[in-house]
């Protein structure tokens, strides 16, 4: 590797040590941060079977005859030195009257707490009346405040004909497919969102959760990005998420070091001119899709701070 300079004699730009410390205080934080990911919806919907999948985990346990999950569950996810990602699995609603009017307080209070929220929806499901109360009173107000947020409809290898399902390489039929975008249709003007906030996936056939992995890398803020991408399944982290990711964490990079160091004017430029190049130095000989991608990076570059 190149050029072995640290960051911050490469800028020449004058600070105290109590300035480098914020800097690297702040990325570390970054590093180390839990993000909260709350996996809603109703009971037998799929939603443990779904964050096993997602995490090639068994972090929740699965039933086909009863609801498992009575209270709040906190899955935890770590690998290597990092401090892991949360995923809550809540309580499905639709159980009983009595049941949701408890969830409901329950879901109201948790809101607020999470980085972002996953509705799982059952693909051959057309009872919704419990889900769309819960969305519109509860859900709903969050979501436009700007918590990032989607739907899933899972077990799509369930939606008719599903006799026709391509169990060789795990897809839809054409048929399955077309039937599958009329749901989200339907589920797009019954509770009025954008058909881009609904993804389809199935969990057991392993379908389309690497597009529901980019679509939350997407969703999420630059800071919450970076853990949640190093901790989902390698076969689901795309080369665009991992690109994405990177680009977000140089970005806070440069808003950390321009800010700390109050710079102004074309030394901005040159801050962040700087931190990208050392990121390209970083990965020289590193394959882009690389899973440990993110894992050794943002380390590496903080010991060069």
């Amino acid at each position: 590797m190149q050029n072995k300079d640290n960051l911050f004699k490469r800028l020449n730009i004058n600070m105290t040590e109590k300035q480098k410390n914020l800097i690297i205080n702040r990325l570390t934080y970054i590093l180390n941060y839990e993000p909260k990911i709350g996996i809603l919806g109703k009971t037998g919907v799929g939603k443990s079977s779904l964050c096993n999948a997602l995490f090639g985990k068994e972090l929740f346990s699965i039933s086909d005859v009863k609801a498992c999950t009575r209270n709040i569950k906190e899955g935890f996810l770590k690998i290597g030195n990092s401090k892991g990602i949360k995923l809550i699995d809540v309580p499905g609603v639709g159980e009983s009257r009595n049941r949701d009017e408890e969830y409901a307080e329950l879901y109201a209070k948790l809101m607020p707490e999470l980085d972002l929220v996953l509705w799982v929806i059952k693909a051959d499901d057309r009872a919704l009346a419990s889900d769309e109360s819960f969305y519109k009173n509860i859900v709903r107000s969050h979501i436009q405040e700007g918590k990032p947020f989607f739907f899933v409809l899972n077990q799509v290898d369930k939606i008719e004909p599903f006799r026709e399902w391509d169990n060789r390489r795990h897809i839809p039929s054409p048929a399955q497919f077309q039937n599958i975008n009329v749901k989200v249709l339907e589920l797009s003007r019954f509770f009025e969102v954008p058909a881009s906030a609904i993804i389809c996936v199935s969990a057991s056939e392993r379908y389309n959760l690497t597009e529901l992995v980019n679509e939350i890398i997407f969703a999420l803020p630059n800071e919450r990005k970076i853990t949640f991408y190093k901790e989902v399944g390698p076969e689901f982290q795309s080369e665009v998420a991992g690109e994405y990711v990177k680009k977000g964490f140089l970005e806070i990079a440069g808003d950390i070091i321009v800010e700390v160091l109050e710079v102004t004017g074309e030394a901005i430029v040159k801050v962040k001119d700087t931190v990208a190049d050392i990121a390209e130095k970083l990965l020289e000989g590193v394959e882009e899709n690389a899973p440990a991608i993110m894992r050794g990076f943002i380390r590496k570059f903080i010991s060069w701070l």
